[in-house]
């Protein structure tokens, strides 16, 4: 099977962004997208996002089932309010022929129904997102992840590692192979990081990673610049066939390409 996971950085280069995913979609089982908007209005684009992400990939991937989960309404990438109905969220788009057995969409932190939001975006709701789906006759427990992203140093902080325990007590309370993807908004180093590790393969760590950001990130070239946000975590018991980070322009993140059996 073929899983690949994206922080889509809102579709702001969206025609890449779209082809990329027509032509993975030819081998691809599952996609995990982080940063999707979506919008029962009539607007697409507003600013530099595309407000109806969902409904675009939701056109491109027909044989493909999915499931999304909000993480606030009301707010554009700025984090300033807008007037019409626009949300942000985490999607797992899963091919139809495969059998998902349950959801759950767990709050690790924050209010969804805040009426503001922080211009640092601190306050922003966190979530696990996550499917149990069954392929030959084995039962998968499927992650997606977005963590918090203040502060924007991407160290340990009190309430990152309070997540981290969090994730992982949700991950040992499920039995069989488990599989966590996602953006993390961590470095390599931390603590937070190191906690995933006990119980699950750190892919990007295993197979030698250099940077799961893309040139388009703001920060490339500056000494400031963060190479890694993204994970793929799996379970002794998932067969990793192949593991791969190609460095394509479609995100100011990389997709992460994971095959396994």
């Amino acid at each position: 099977m073929k899983l690949i996971s994206l922080n889509t950085w809102g579709g702001k280069i969206f025609e890449p962004l779209i082809n990329f995913v027509k032509q993975q979609s030819q081998t691809a089982d599952i996609f995990c997208f982080q940063e999707i908007y979506n919008t029962t209005s009539s607007i697409k684009r507003y600013k530099d996002i595309r407000a109806n992400l969902l409904d675009e990939l939701i056109k491109i991937l027909p044989d493909f089932q999915f499931l999304y989960s909000i993480e606030i309404s009301g707010f554009d990438s700025d984090a300033t309010s807008v007037n019409f109905n626009l949300s942000v969220g985490k999607t797992i788009f899963i091919k139809k022929n495969i059998r998902i057995n349950s959801q759950e969409d767990i709050l690790l932190y924050g209010n969804k129904t805040k009426t503001s939001l922080k211009k640092d975006f601190s306050n922003l709701p966190i979530t696990i997102q996550s499917i149990n789906f069954t392929v030959s006759e084995k039962d998968f427990t499927l992650v997606n992840i977005h963590g918090i992203a203040f502060p924007g140093t991407k160290l340990d902080t009190k309430l990152r590692l309070e997540h981290s325990v969090k994730i992982k007590g949700f991950l040992n309370s499920k039995n069989g192979p488990k599989i966590m993807v996602g953006d993390f908004n961590l470095l390599p180093q931390t603590q937070s990081i190191k906690l995933l590790e006990d119980d699950m393969r750190n892919l990007i760590k295993e197979f030698k990673i250099k940077k799961t950001r893309s040139n388009l990130n703001p920060y490339f070239g500056k000494s400031d610049f963060q190479k890694f946000a993204d994970y793929t975590f799996v379970s002794s018991d998932v067969n990793v066939i192949d593991f791969q980070v190609p460095d394509v322009t479609i995100s100011d993140h990389l997709p992460m390409i994971l095959q396994f059996s």
